[in-house]
């Protein structure tokens, strides 16, 4: 029994001086980025971008694997159950962090204890769009209509996160849009287009070419400024002060992953958000670029995001079977 506490111990020891040792040499391959959407959407361009400047930065390849599935449940998993050597990593966005917990009855995968932050890389604002026969053109005017006569708006949503923006609103301006699911952006679009539904509720990076050639209305935007790149256009804050519910992209890894390539992965990510082209490439596409300060910082973020999505989901009542 002695010998085999004697070979325990030495085993202990020598992996806790491996451990820093294999940091230190971090990366020495490739690393796999797992993006959990269909290549073309908001998500795989800032995984693709971020992942060319990143092979750069840490002179290894990243090589992008979109797993997309179950409202990214399928690419989360995958990460949450990976071995936490910094060689998997997962571009998580709001839904999988902080709604996915309070959307869904039982997930396969723990948000909260089974990744370890890295850093936030991306606001994508999300736009309230209007066919261009509809003849309200504020969010005023489209809630003195509704509130005139209810129910007079559809609104085509195509993800969770969508539905809690516009249950949120509803519920804050007194009004009853009836949402209308899609399954996808793509089709919810097309619908708005044709004039099926009057309302829809898109990521902007997919609406603002649209707008730009006049094809649909953007009537107002979540996030908390307005965009340079569409400057004309309103925030939903300026009519609801605090009402900041777009949907943001960042990166982390396994829980346990060692803190030195956490630390690591971060400060190159945060090289890589401060390239001016990075930078231009995200405002081009309607995407805001962001860095946190640190990992730990990034953390605090979920778990304030997470406090307030769930008081939302909860106020409005949305459950995914």
């Amino acid at each position: 029994m002695s010998l085999i506490v004697r070979w325990s111990s030495a085993a202990i020891a020598f992996l806790t001086f491996l451990s820093p040792a294999l940091s230190q040499n971090y990366p020495s391959r490739s690393i796999t980025l797992i993006v959990p959407f269909a290549p073309g959407g908001p998500a795989d361009f800032i995984g693709r971008l971020i992942g060319m400047k990143l092979s750069e930065e840490l002179g290894q390849q990243i090589v992008v694997d979109n797993r997309s599935g179950a409202n990214t449940i399928v690419g989360a998993q995958f990460v949450a159950k990976a071995k936490p050597d910094g060689y998997t990593l997962l571009l998580a966005i709001d839904g999988t962090l902080v709604m996915n917990p309070f959307l869904y009855a039982s997930l396969p995968y723990d948000p909260f204890k089974e990744f370890a932050p890295i850093t936030l890389v991306a606001a994508v604002p999300s736009a309230l769009t209007a066919n261009v026969k509809v003849a309200a053109n504020t969010l005023k005017e489209i809630i003195d209509a509704e509130k005139a006569k209810p129910n007079t708006f559809q609104i085509g949503v195509s993800t969770p996160t969508s539905q809690v923006a516009i249950g949120l609103l509803n519920q804050l301006a007194g009004t009853s849009m009836v949402m209308v699911p899609y399954r996808g952006g793509t089709t919810q679009i097309t619908g708005l287009l044709a004039g099926d539904i009057p309302l829809g509720h898109e990521s902007v990076n997919v609406s603002m070419p649209l707008y730009r050639d006049k094809k649909i209305k953007i009537i107002a935007l979540t996030g908390t400024k307005r965009l340079a790149l569409a400057p004309e256009i309103p925030v939903f804050a300026e009519t609801f002060p605090g009402f900041d519910l777009g949907i943001w992209q960042s990166v982390v890894a396994p829980a346990g992953t060692p803190k030195e390539i956490v630390d690591r992965l971060h400060a190159a990510i945060k090289k890589v958000m401060a390239m001016q082209d990075v930078r231009d490439r995200f405002t081009a596409a309607g995407i805001e670029p962001a860095i946190s300060d640190s990992p730990e910082a990034f953390g605090a973020f979920v778990r304030a995001q997470a406090e307030t999505r769930s008081k939302v989901i909860k106020q409005v009542g949305i459950k995914i079977e």
